[in-house]
């Protein structure tokens, strides 16, 4: 007679660890072996004294016996009974004292114990639904954080598709306590749902879950910073001011957990909201065209002429530089920088004085900076400080 139904297929799977069924003082529960793995997963409880239950086992079951099968047994029947119940994957079995046995068998301790299976006695006059019920209660409880956590999700899943107002998330909000401050907004992957409740339960945060990500929203505090920043979760992060920016917070964080993926930490949605963020995303075969159309050409002038045109466009594209801080930086007169952006202009067919062609030279810069399309140093102008030039070579 199974008691539990079938475990369910989402993160809060009804299960509970053996270590919490020893922790349970109501149950008394004790072990007779060593469990060297408390976090082993009971995912149903069954009452059986059928000598050979296997056909109706399917892993992790908490089998509850009095002790029938293996009473005046020989040590050879109890160790085929023992592995019966290994083959099948079960957590652990757990003899009820005081109806058969007053001490367990010494050959089912060695049996237990030589296969890795945990031994538990349960005191005389403490009936097994004690330990159904509590098992059952542990379910349901799961059951209801599943259904709250995906409520949550297919709330914000809404807002952000703008299908809901901002009401029913100021409401969820307000009702999770987080609508006096920022929210940072975590976006994990699926497969770490516990770990991800280990760090966001200790920070009065919230779980949703959307679609095959989880969306953990916590206050925006220094140990909350600080706890994320030392944790090994890979993370996607935003922040949201309050409930009407969760519409582009969630969209943000997502976007930066492909990145953090990618990169194996966490990742702020600061970090790739530049062009170099933009540009790190970017596969490598479709900058290289970049280099090769903007690039190539001044490198092969530069070999032949020594015009410095690669170091000229860099200093000119720099941040906050116009055509005169570049031409003090290359030390040169602002009509020979002049005539070296024209002359760069008539190699690529690209002008550095119109915006357009000017994102897609530092696209190229950037690209040859970074991928590796680079080896062999350039002439420098003489004060051009040599970690801000091009290098040439093999493109």
């Amino acid at each position: 007679m199974t008691v539990q139904a079938a475990a369910a297929t989402s993160p809060h799977d009804g299960s509970v660890s053996l270590g919490e069924l020893l922790a349970e003082p109501t149950l008394h529960v004790d072990t007779l072996t060593s469990v060297d793995d408390l976090d082993r997963p009971i995912r149903y409880v069954y009452p059986t004294e059928l000598a050979d239950p296997s056909p109706y086992l399917s892993g992790e079951e908490l089998i509850l016996s009095v002790g029938v099968p293996v009473a005046d047994q020989s040590a050879e029947e109890i160790c085929r009974y023992v592995t019966t119940l290994t083959d099948r994957g079960v957590a652990a079995l757990l003899i009820g004292l005081g109806d058969v046995f007053d001490e367990i068998p010494p050959a089912l301790v060695r049996a237990c114990h030589d296969r890795d299976l945990p031994l538990l006695i349960q005191r005389a006059a403490v009936p097994f639904r004690r330990i159904v019920d509590w098992a059952e209660s542990r379910r349901a409880t799961d059951r209801e954080v599943d259904a709250r956590e995906r409520e949550l999700g297919a709330l914000l899943r809404w807002f952000v598709a703008g299908t809901l107002g901002v009401g029913p998330v100021e409401s969820a909000l307000a009702r999770h306590g987080l609508s006096t401050a920022p929210v940072v907004v975590c976006a994990f992957a699926a497969d770490v749902h516990v770990q991800v409740h280990e760090l966001v339960d200790r920070h009065s945060g919230v779980v949703a879950l959307l679609d095959d990500r989880i969306v953990a929203l916590c206050p925006q505090t220094a140990e909350f910073t600080s706890a994320l920043a030392s944790s090994t979760l890979v993370c996607g992060v935003a922040i949201g001011a309050d409930a009407q920016s969760m519409a582009y917070a969630i969209p943000e964080a997502l976007e930066a957990l492909h990145e953090a993926v990618r990169w194996r930490r966490t990742v702020h949605i600061d970090e790739i909201a530049t062009l170099d963020g933009l540009l790190a995303a970017v596969p490598k075969v479709r900058l290289v065209p970049f280099v090769h159309r903007l690039l190539v050409p001044l490198v092969d002038h530069d070999k032949v002429s020594n015009s410095y045109l690669v170091a000229s466009l860099e200093a000119f594209l720099a941040p906050d530089n116009d055509i005169s801080t570049a031409a003090n930086q290359l030390y040169v007169h602002v009509n020979t920088l002049r005539n070296r952006l024209a002359k760069i202009a008539e190699l690529t067919g690209a002008n550095p004085l119109v915006e357009t062609d000017r994102i897609n030279f530092r696209i190229a810069l950037w690209a040859a900076h970074n991928m590796g399309m680079r080896e062999g140093a350039a002439p420098q102008p003489q004060k051009v400080p040599p970690h801000n030039s091009f290098r040439s070579g093999r493109l």
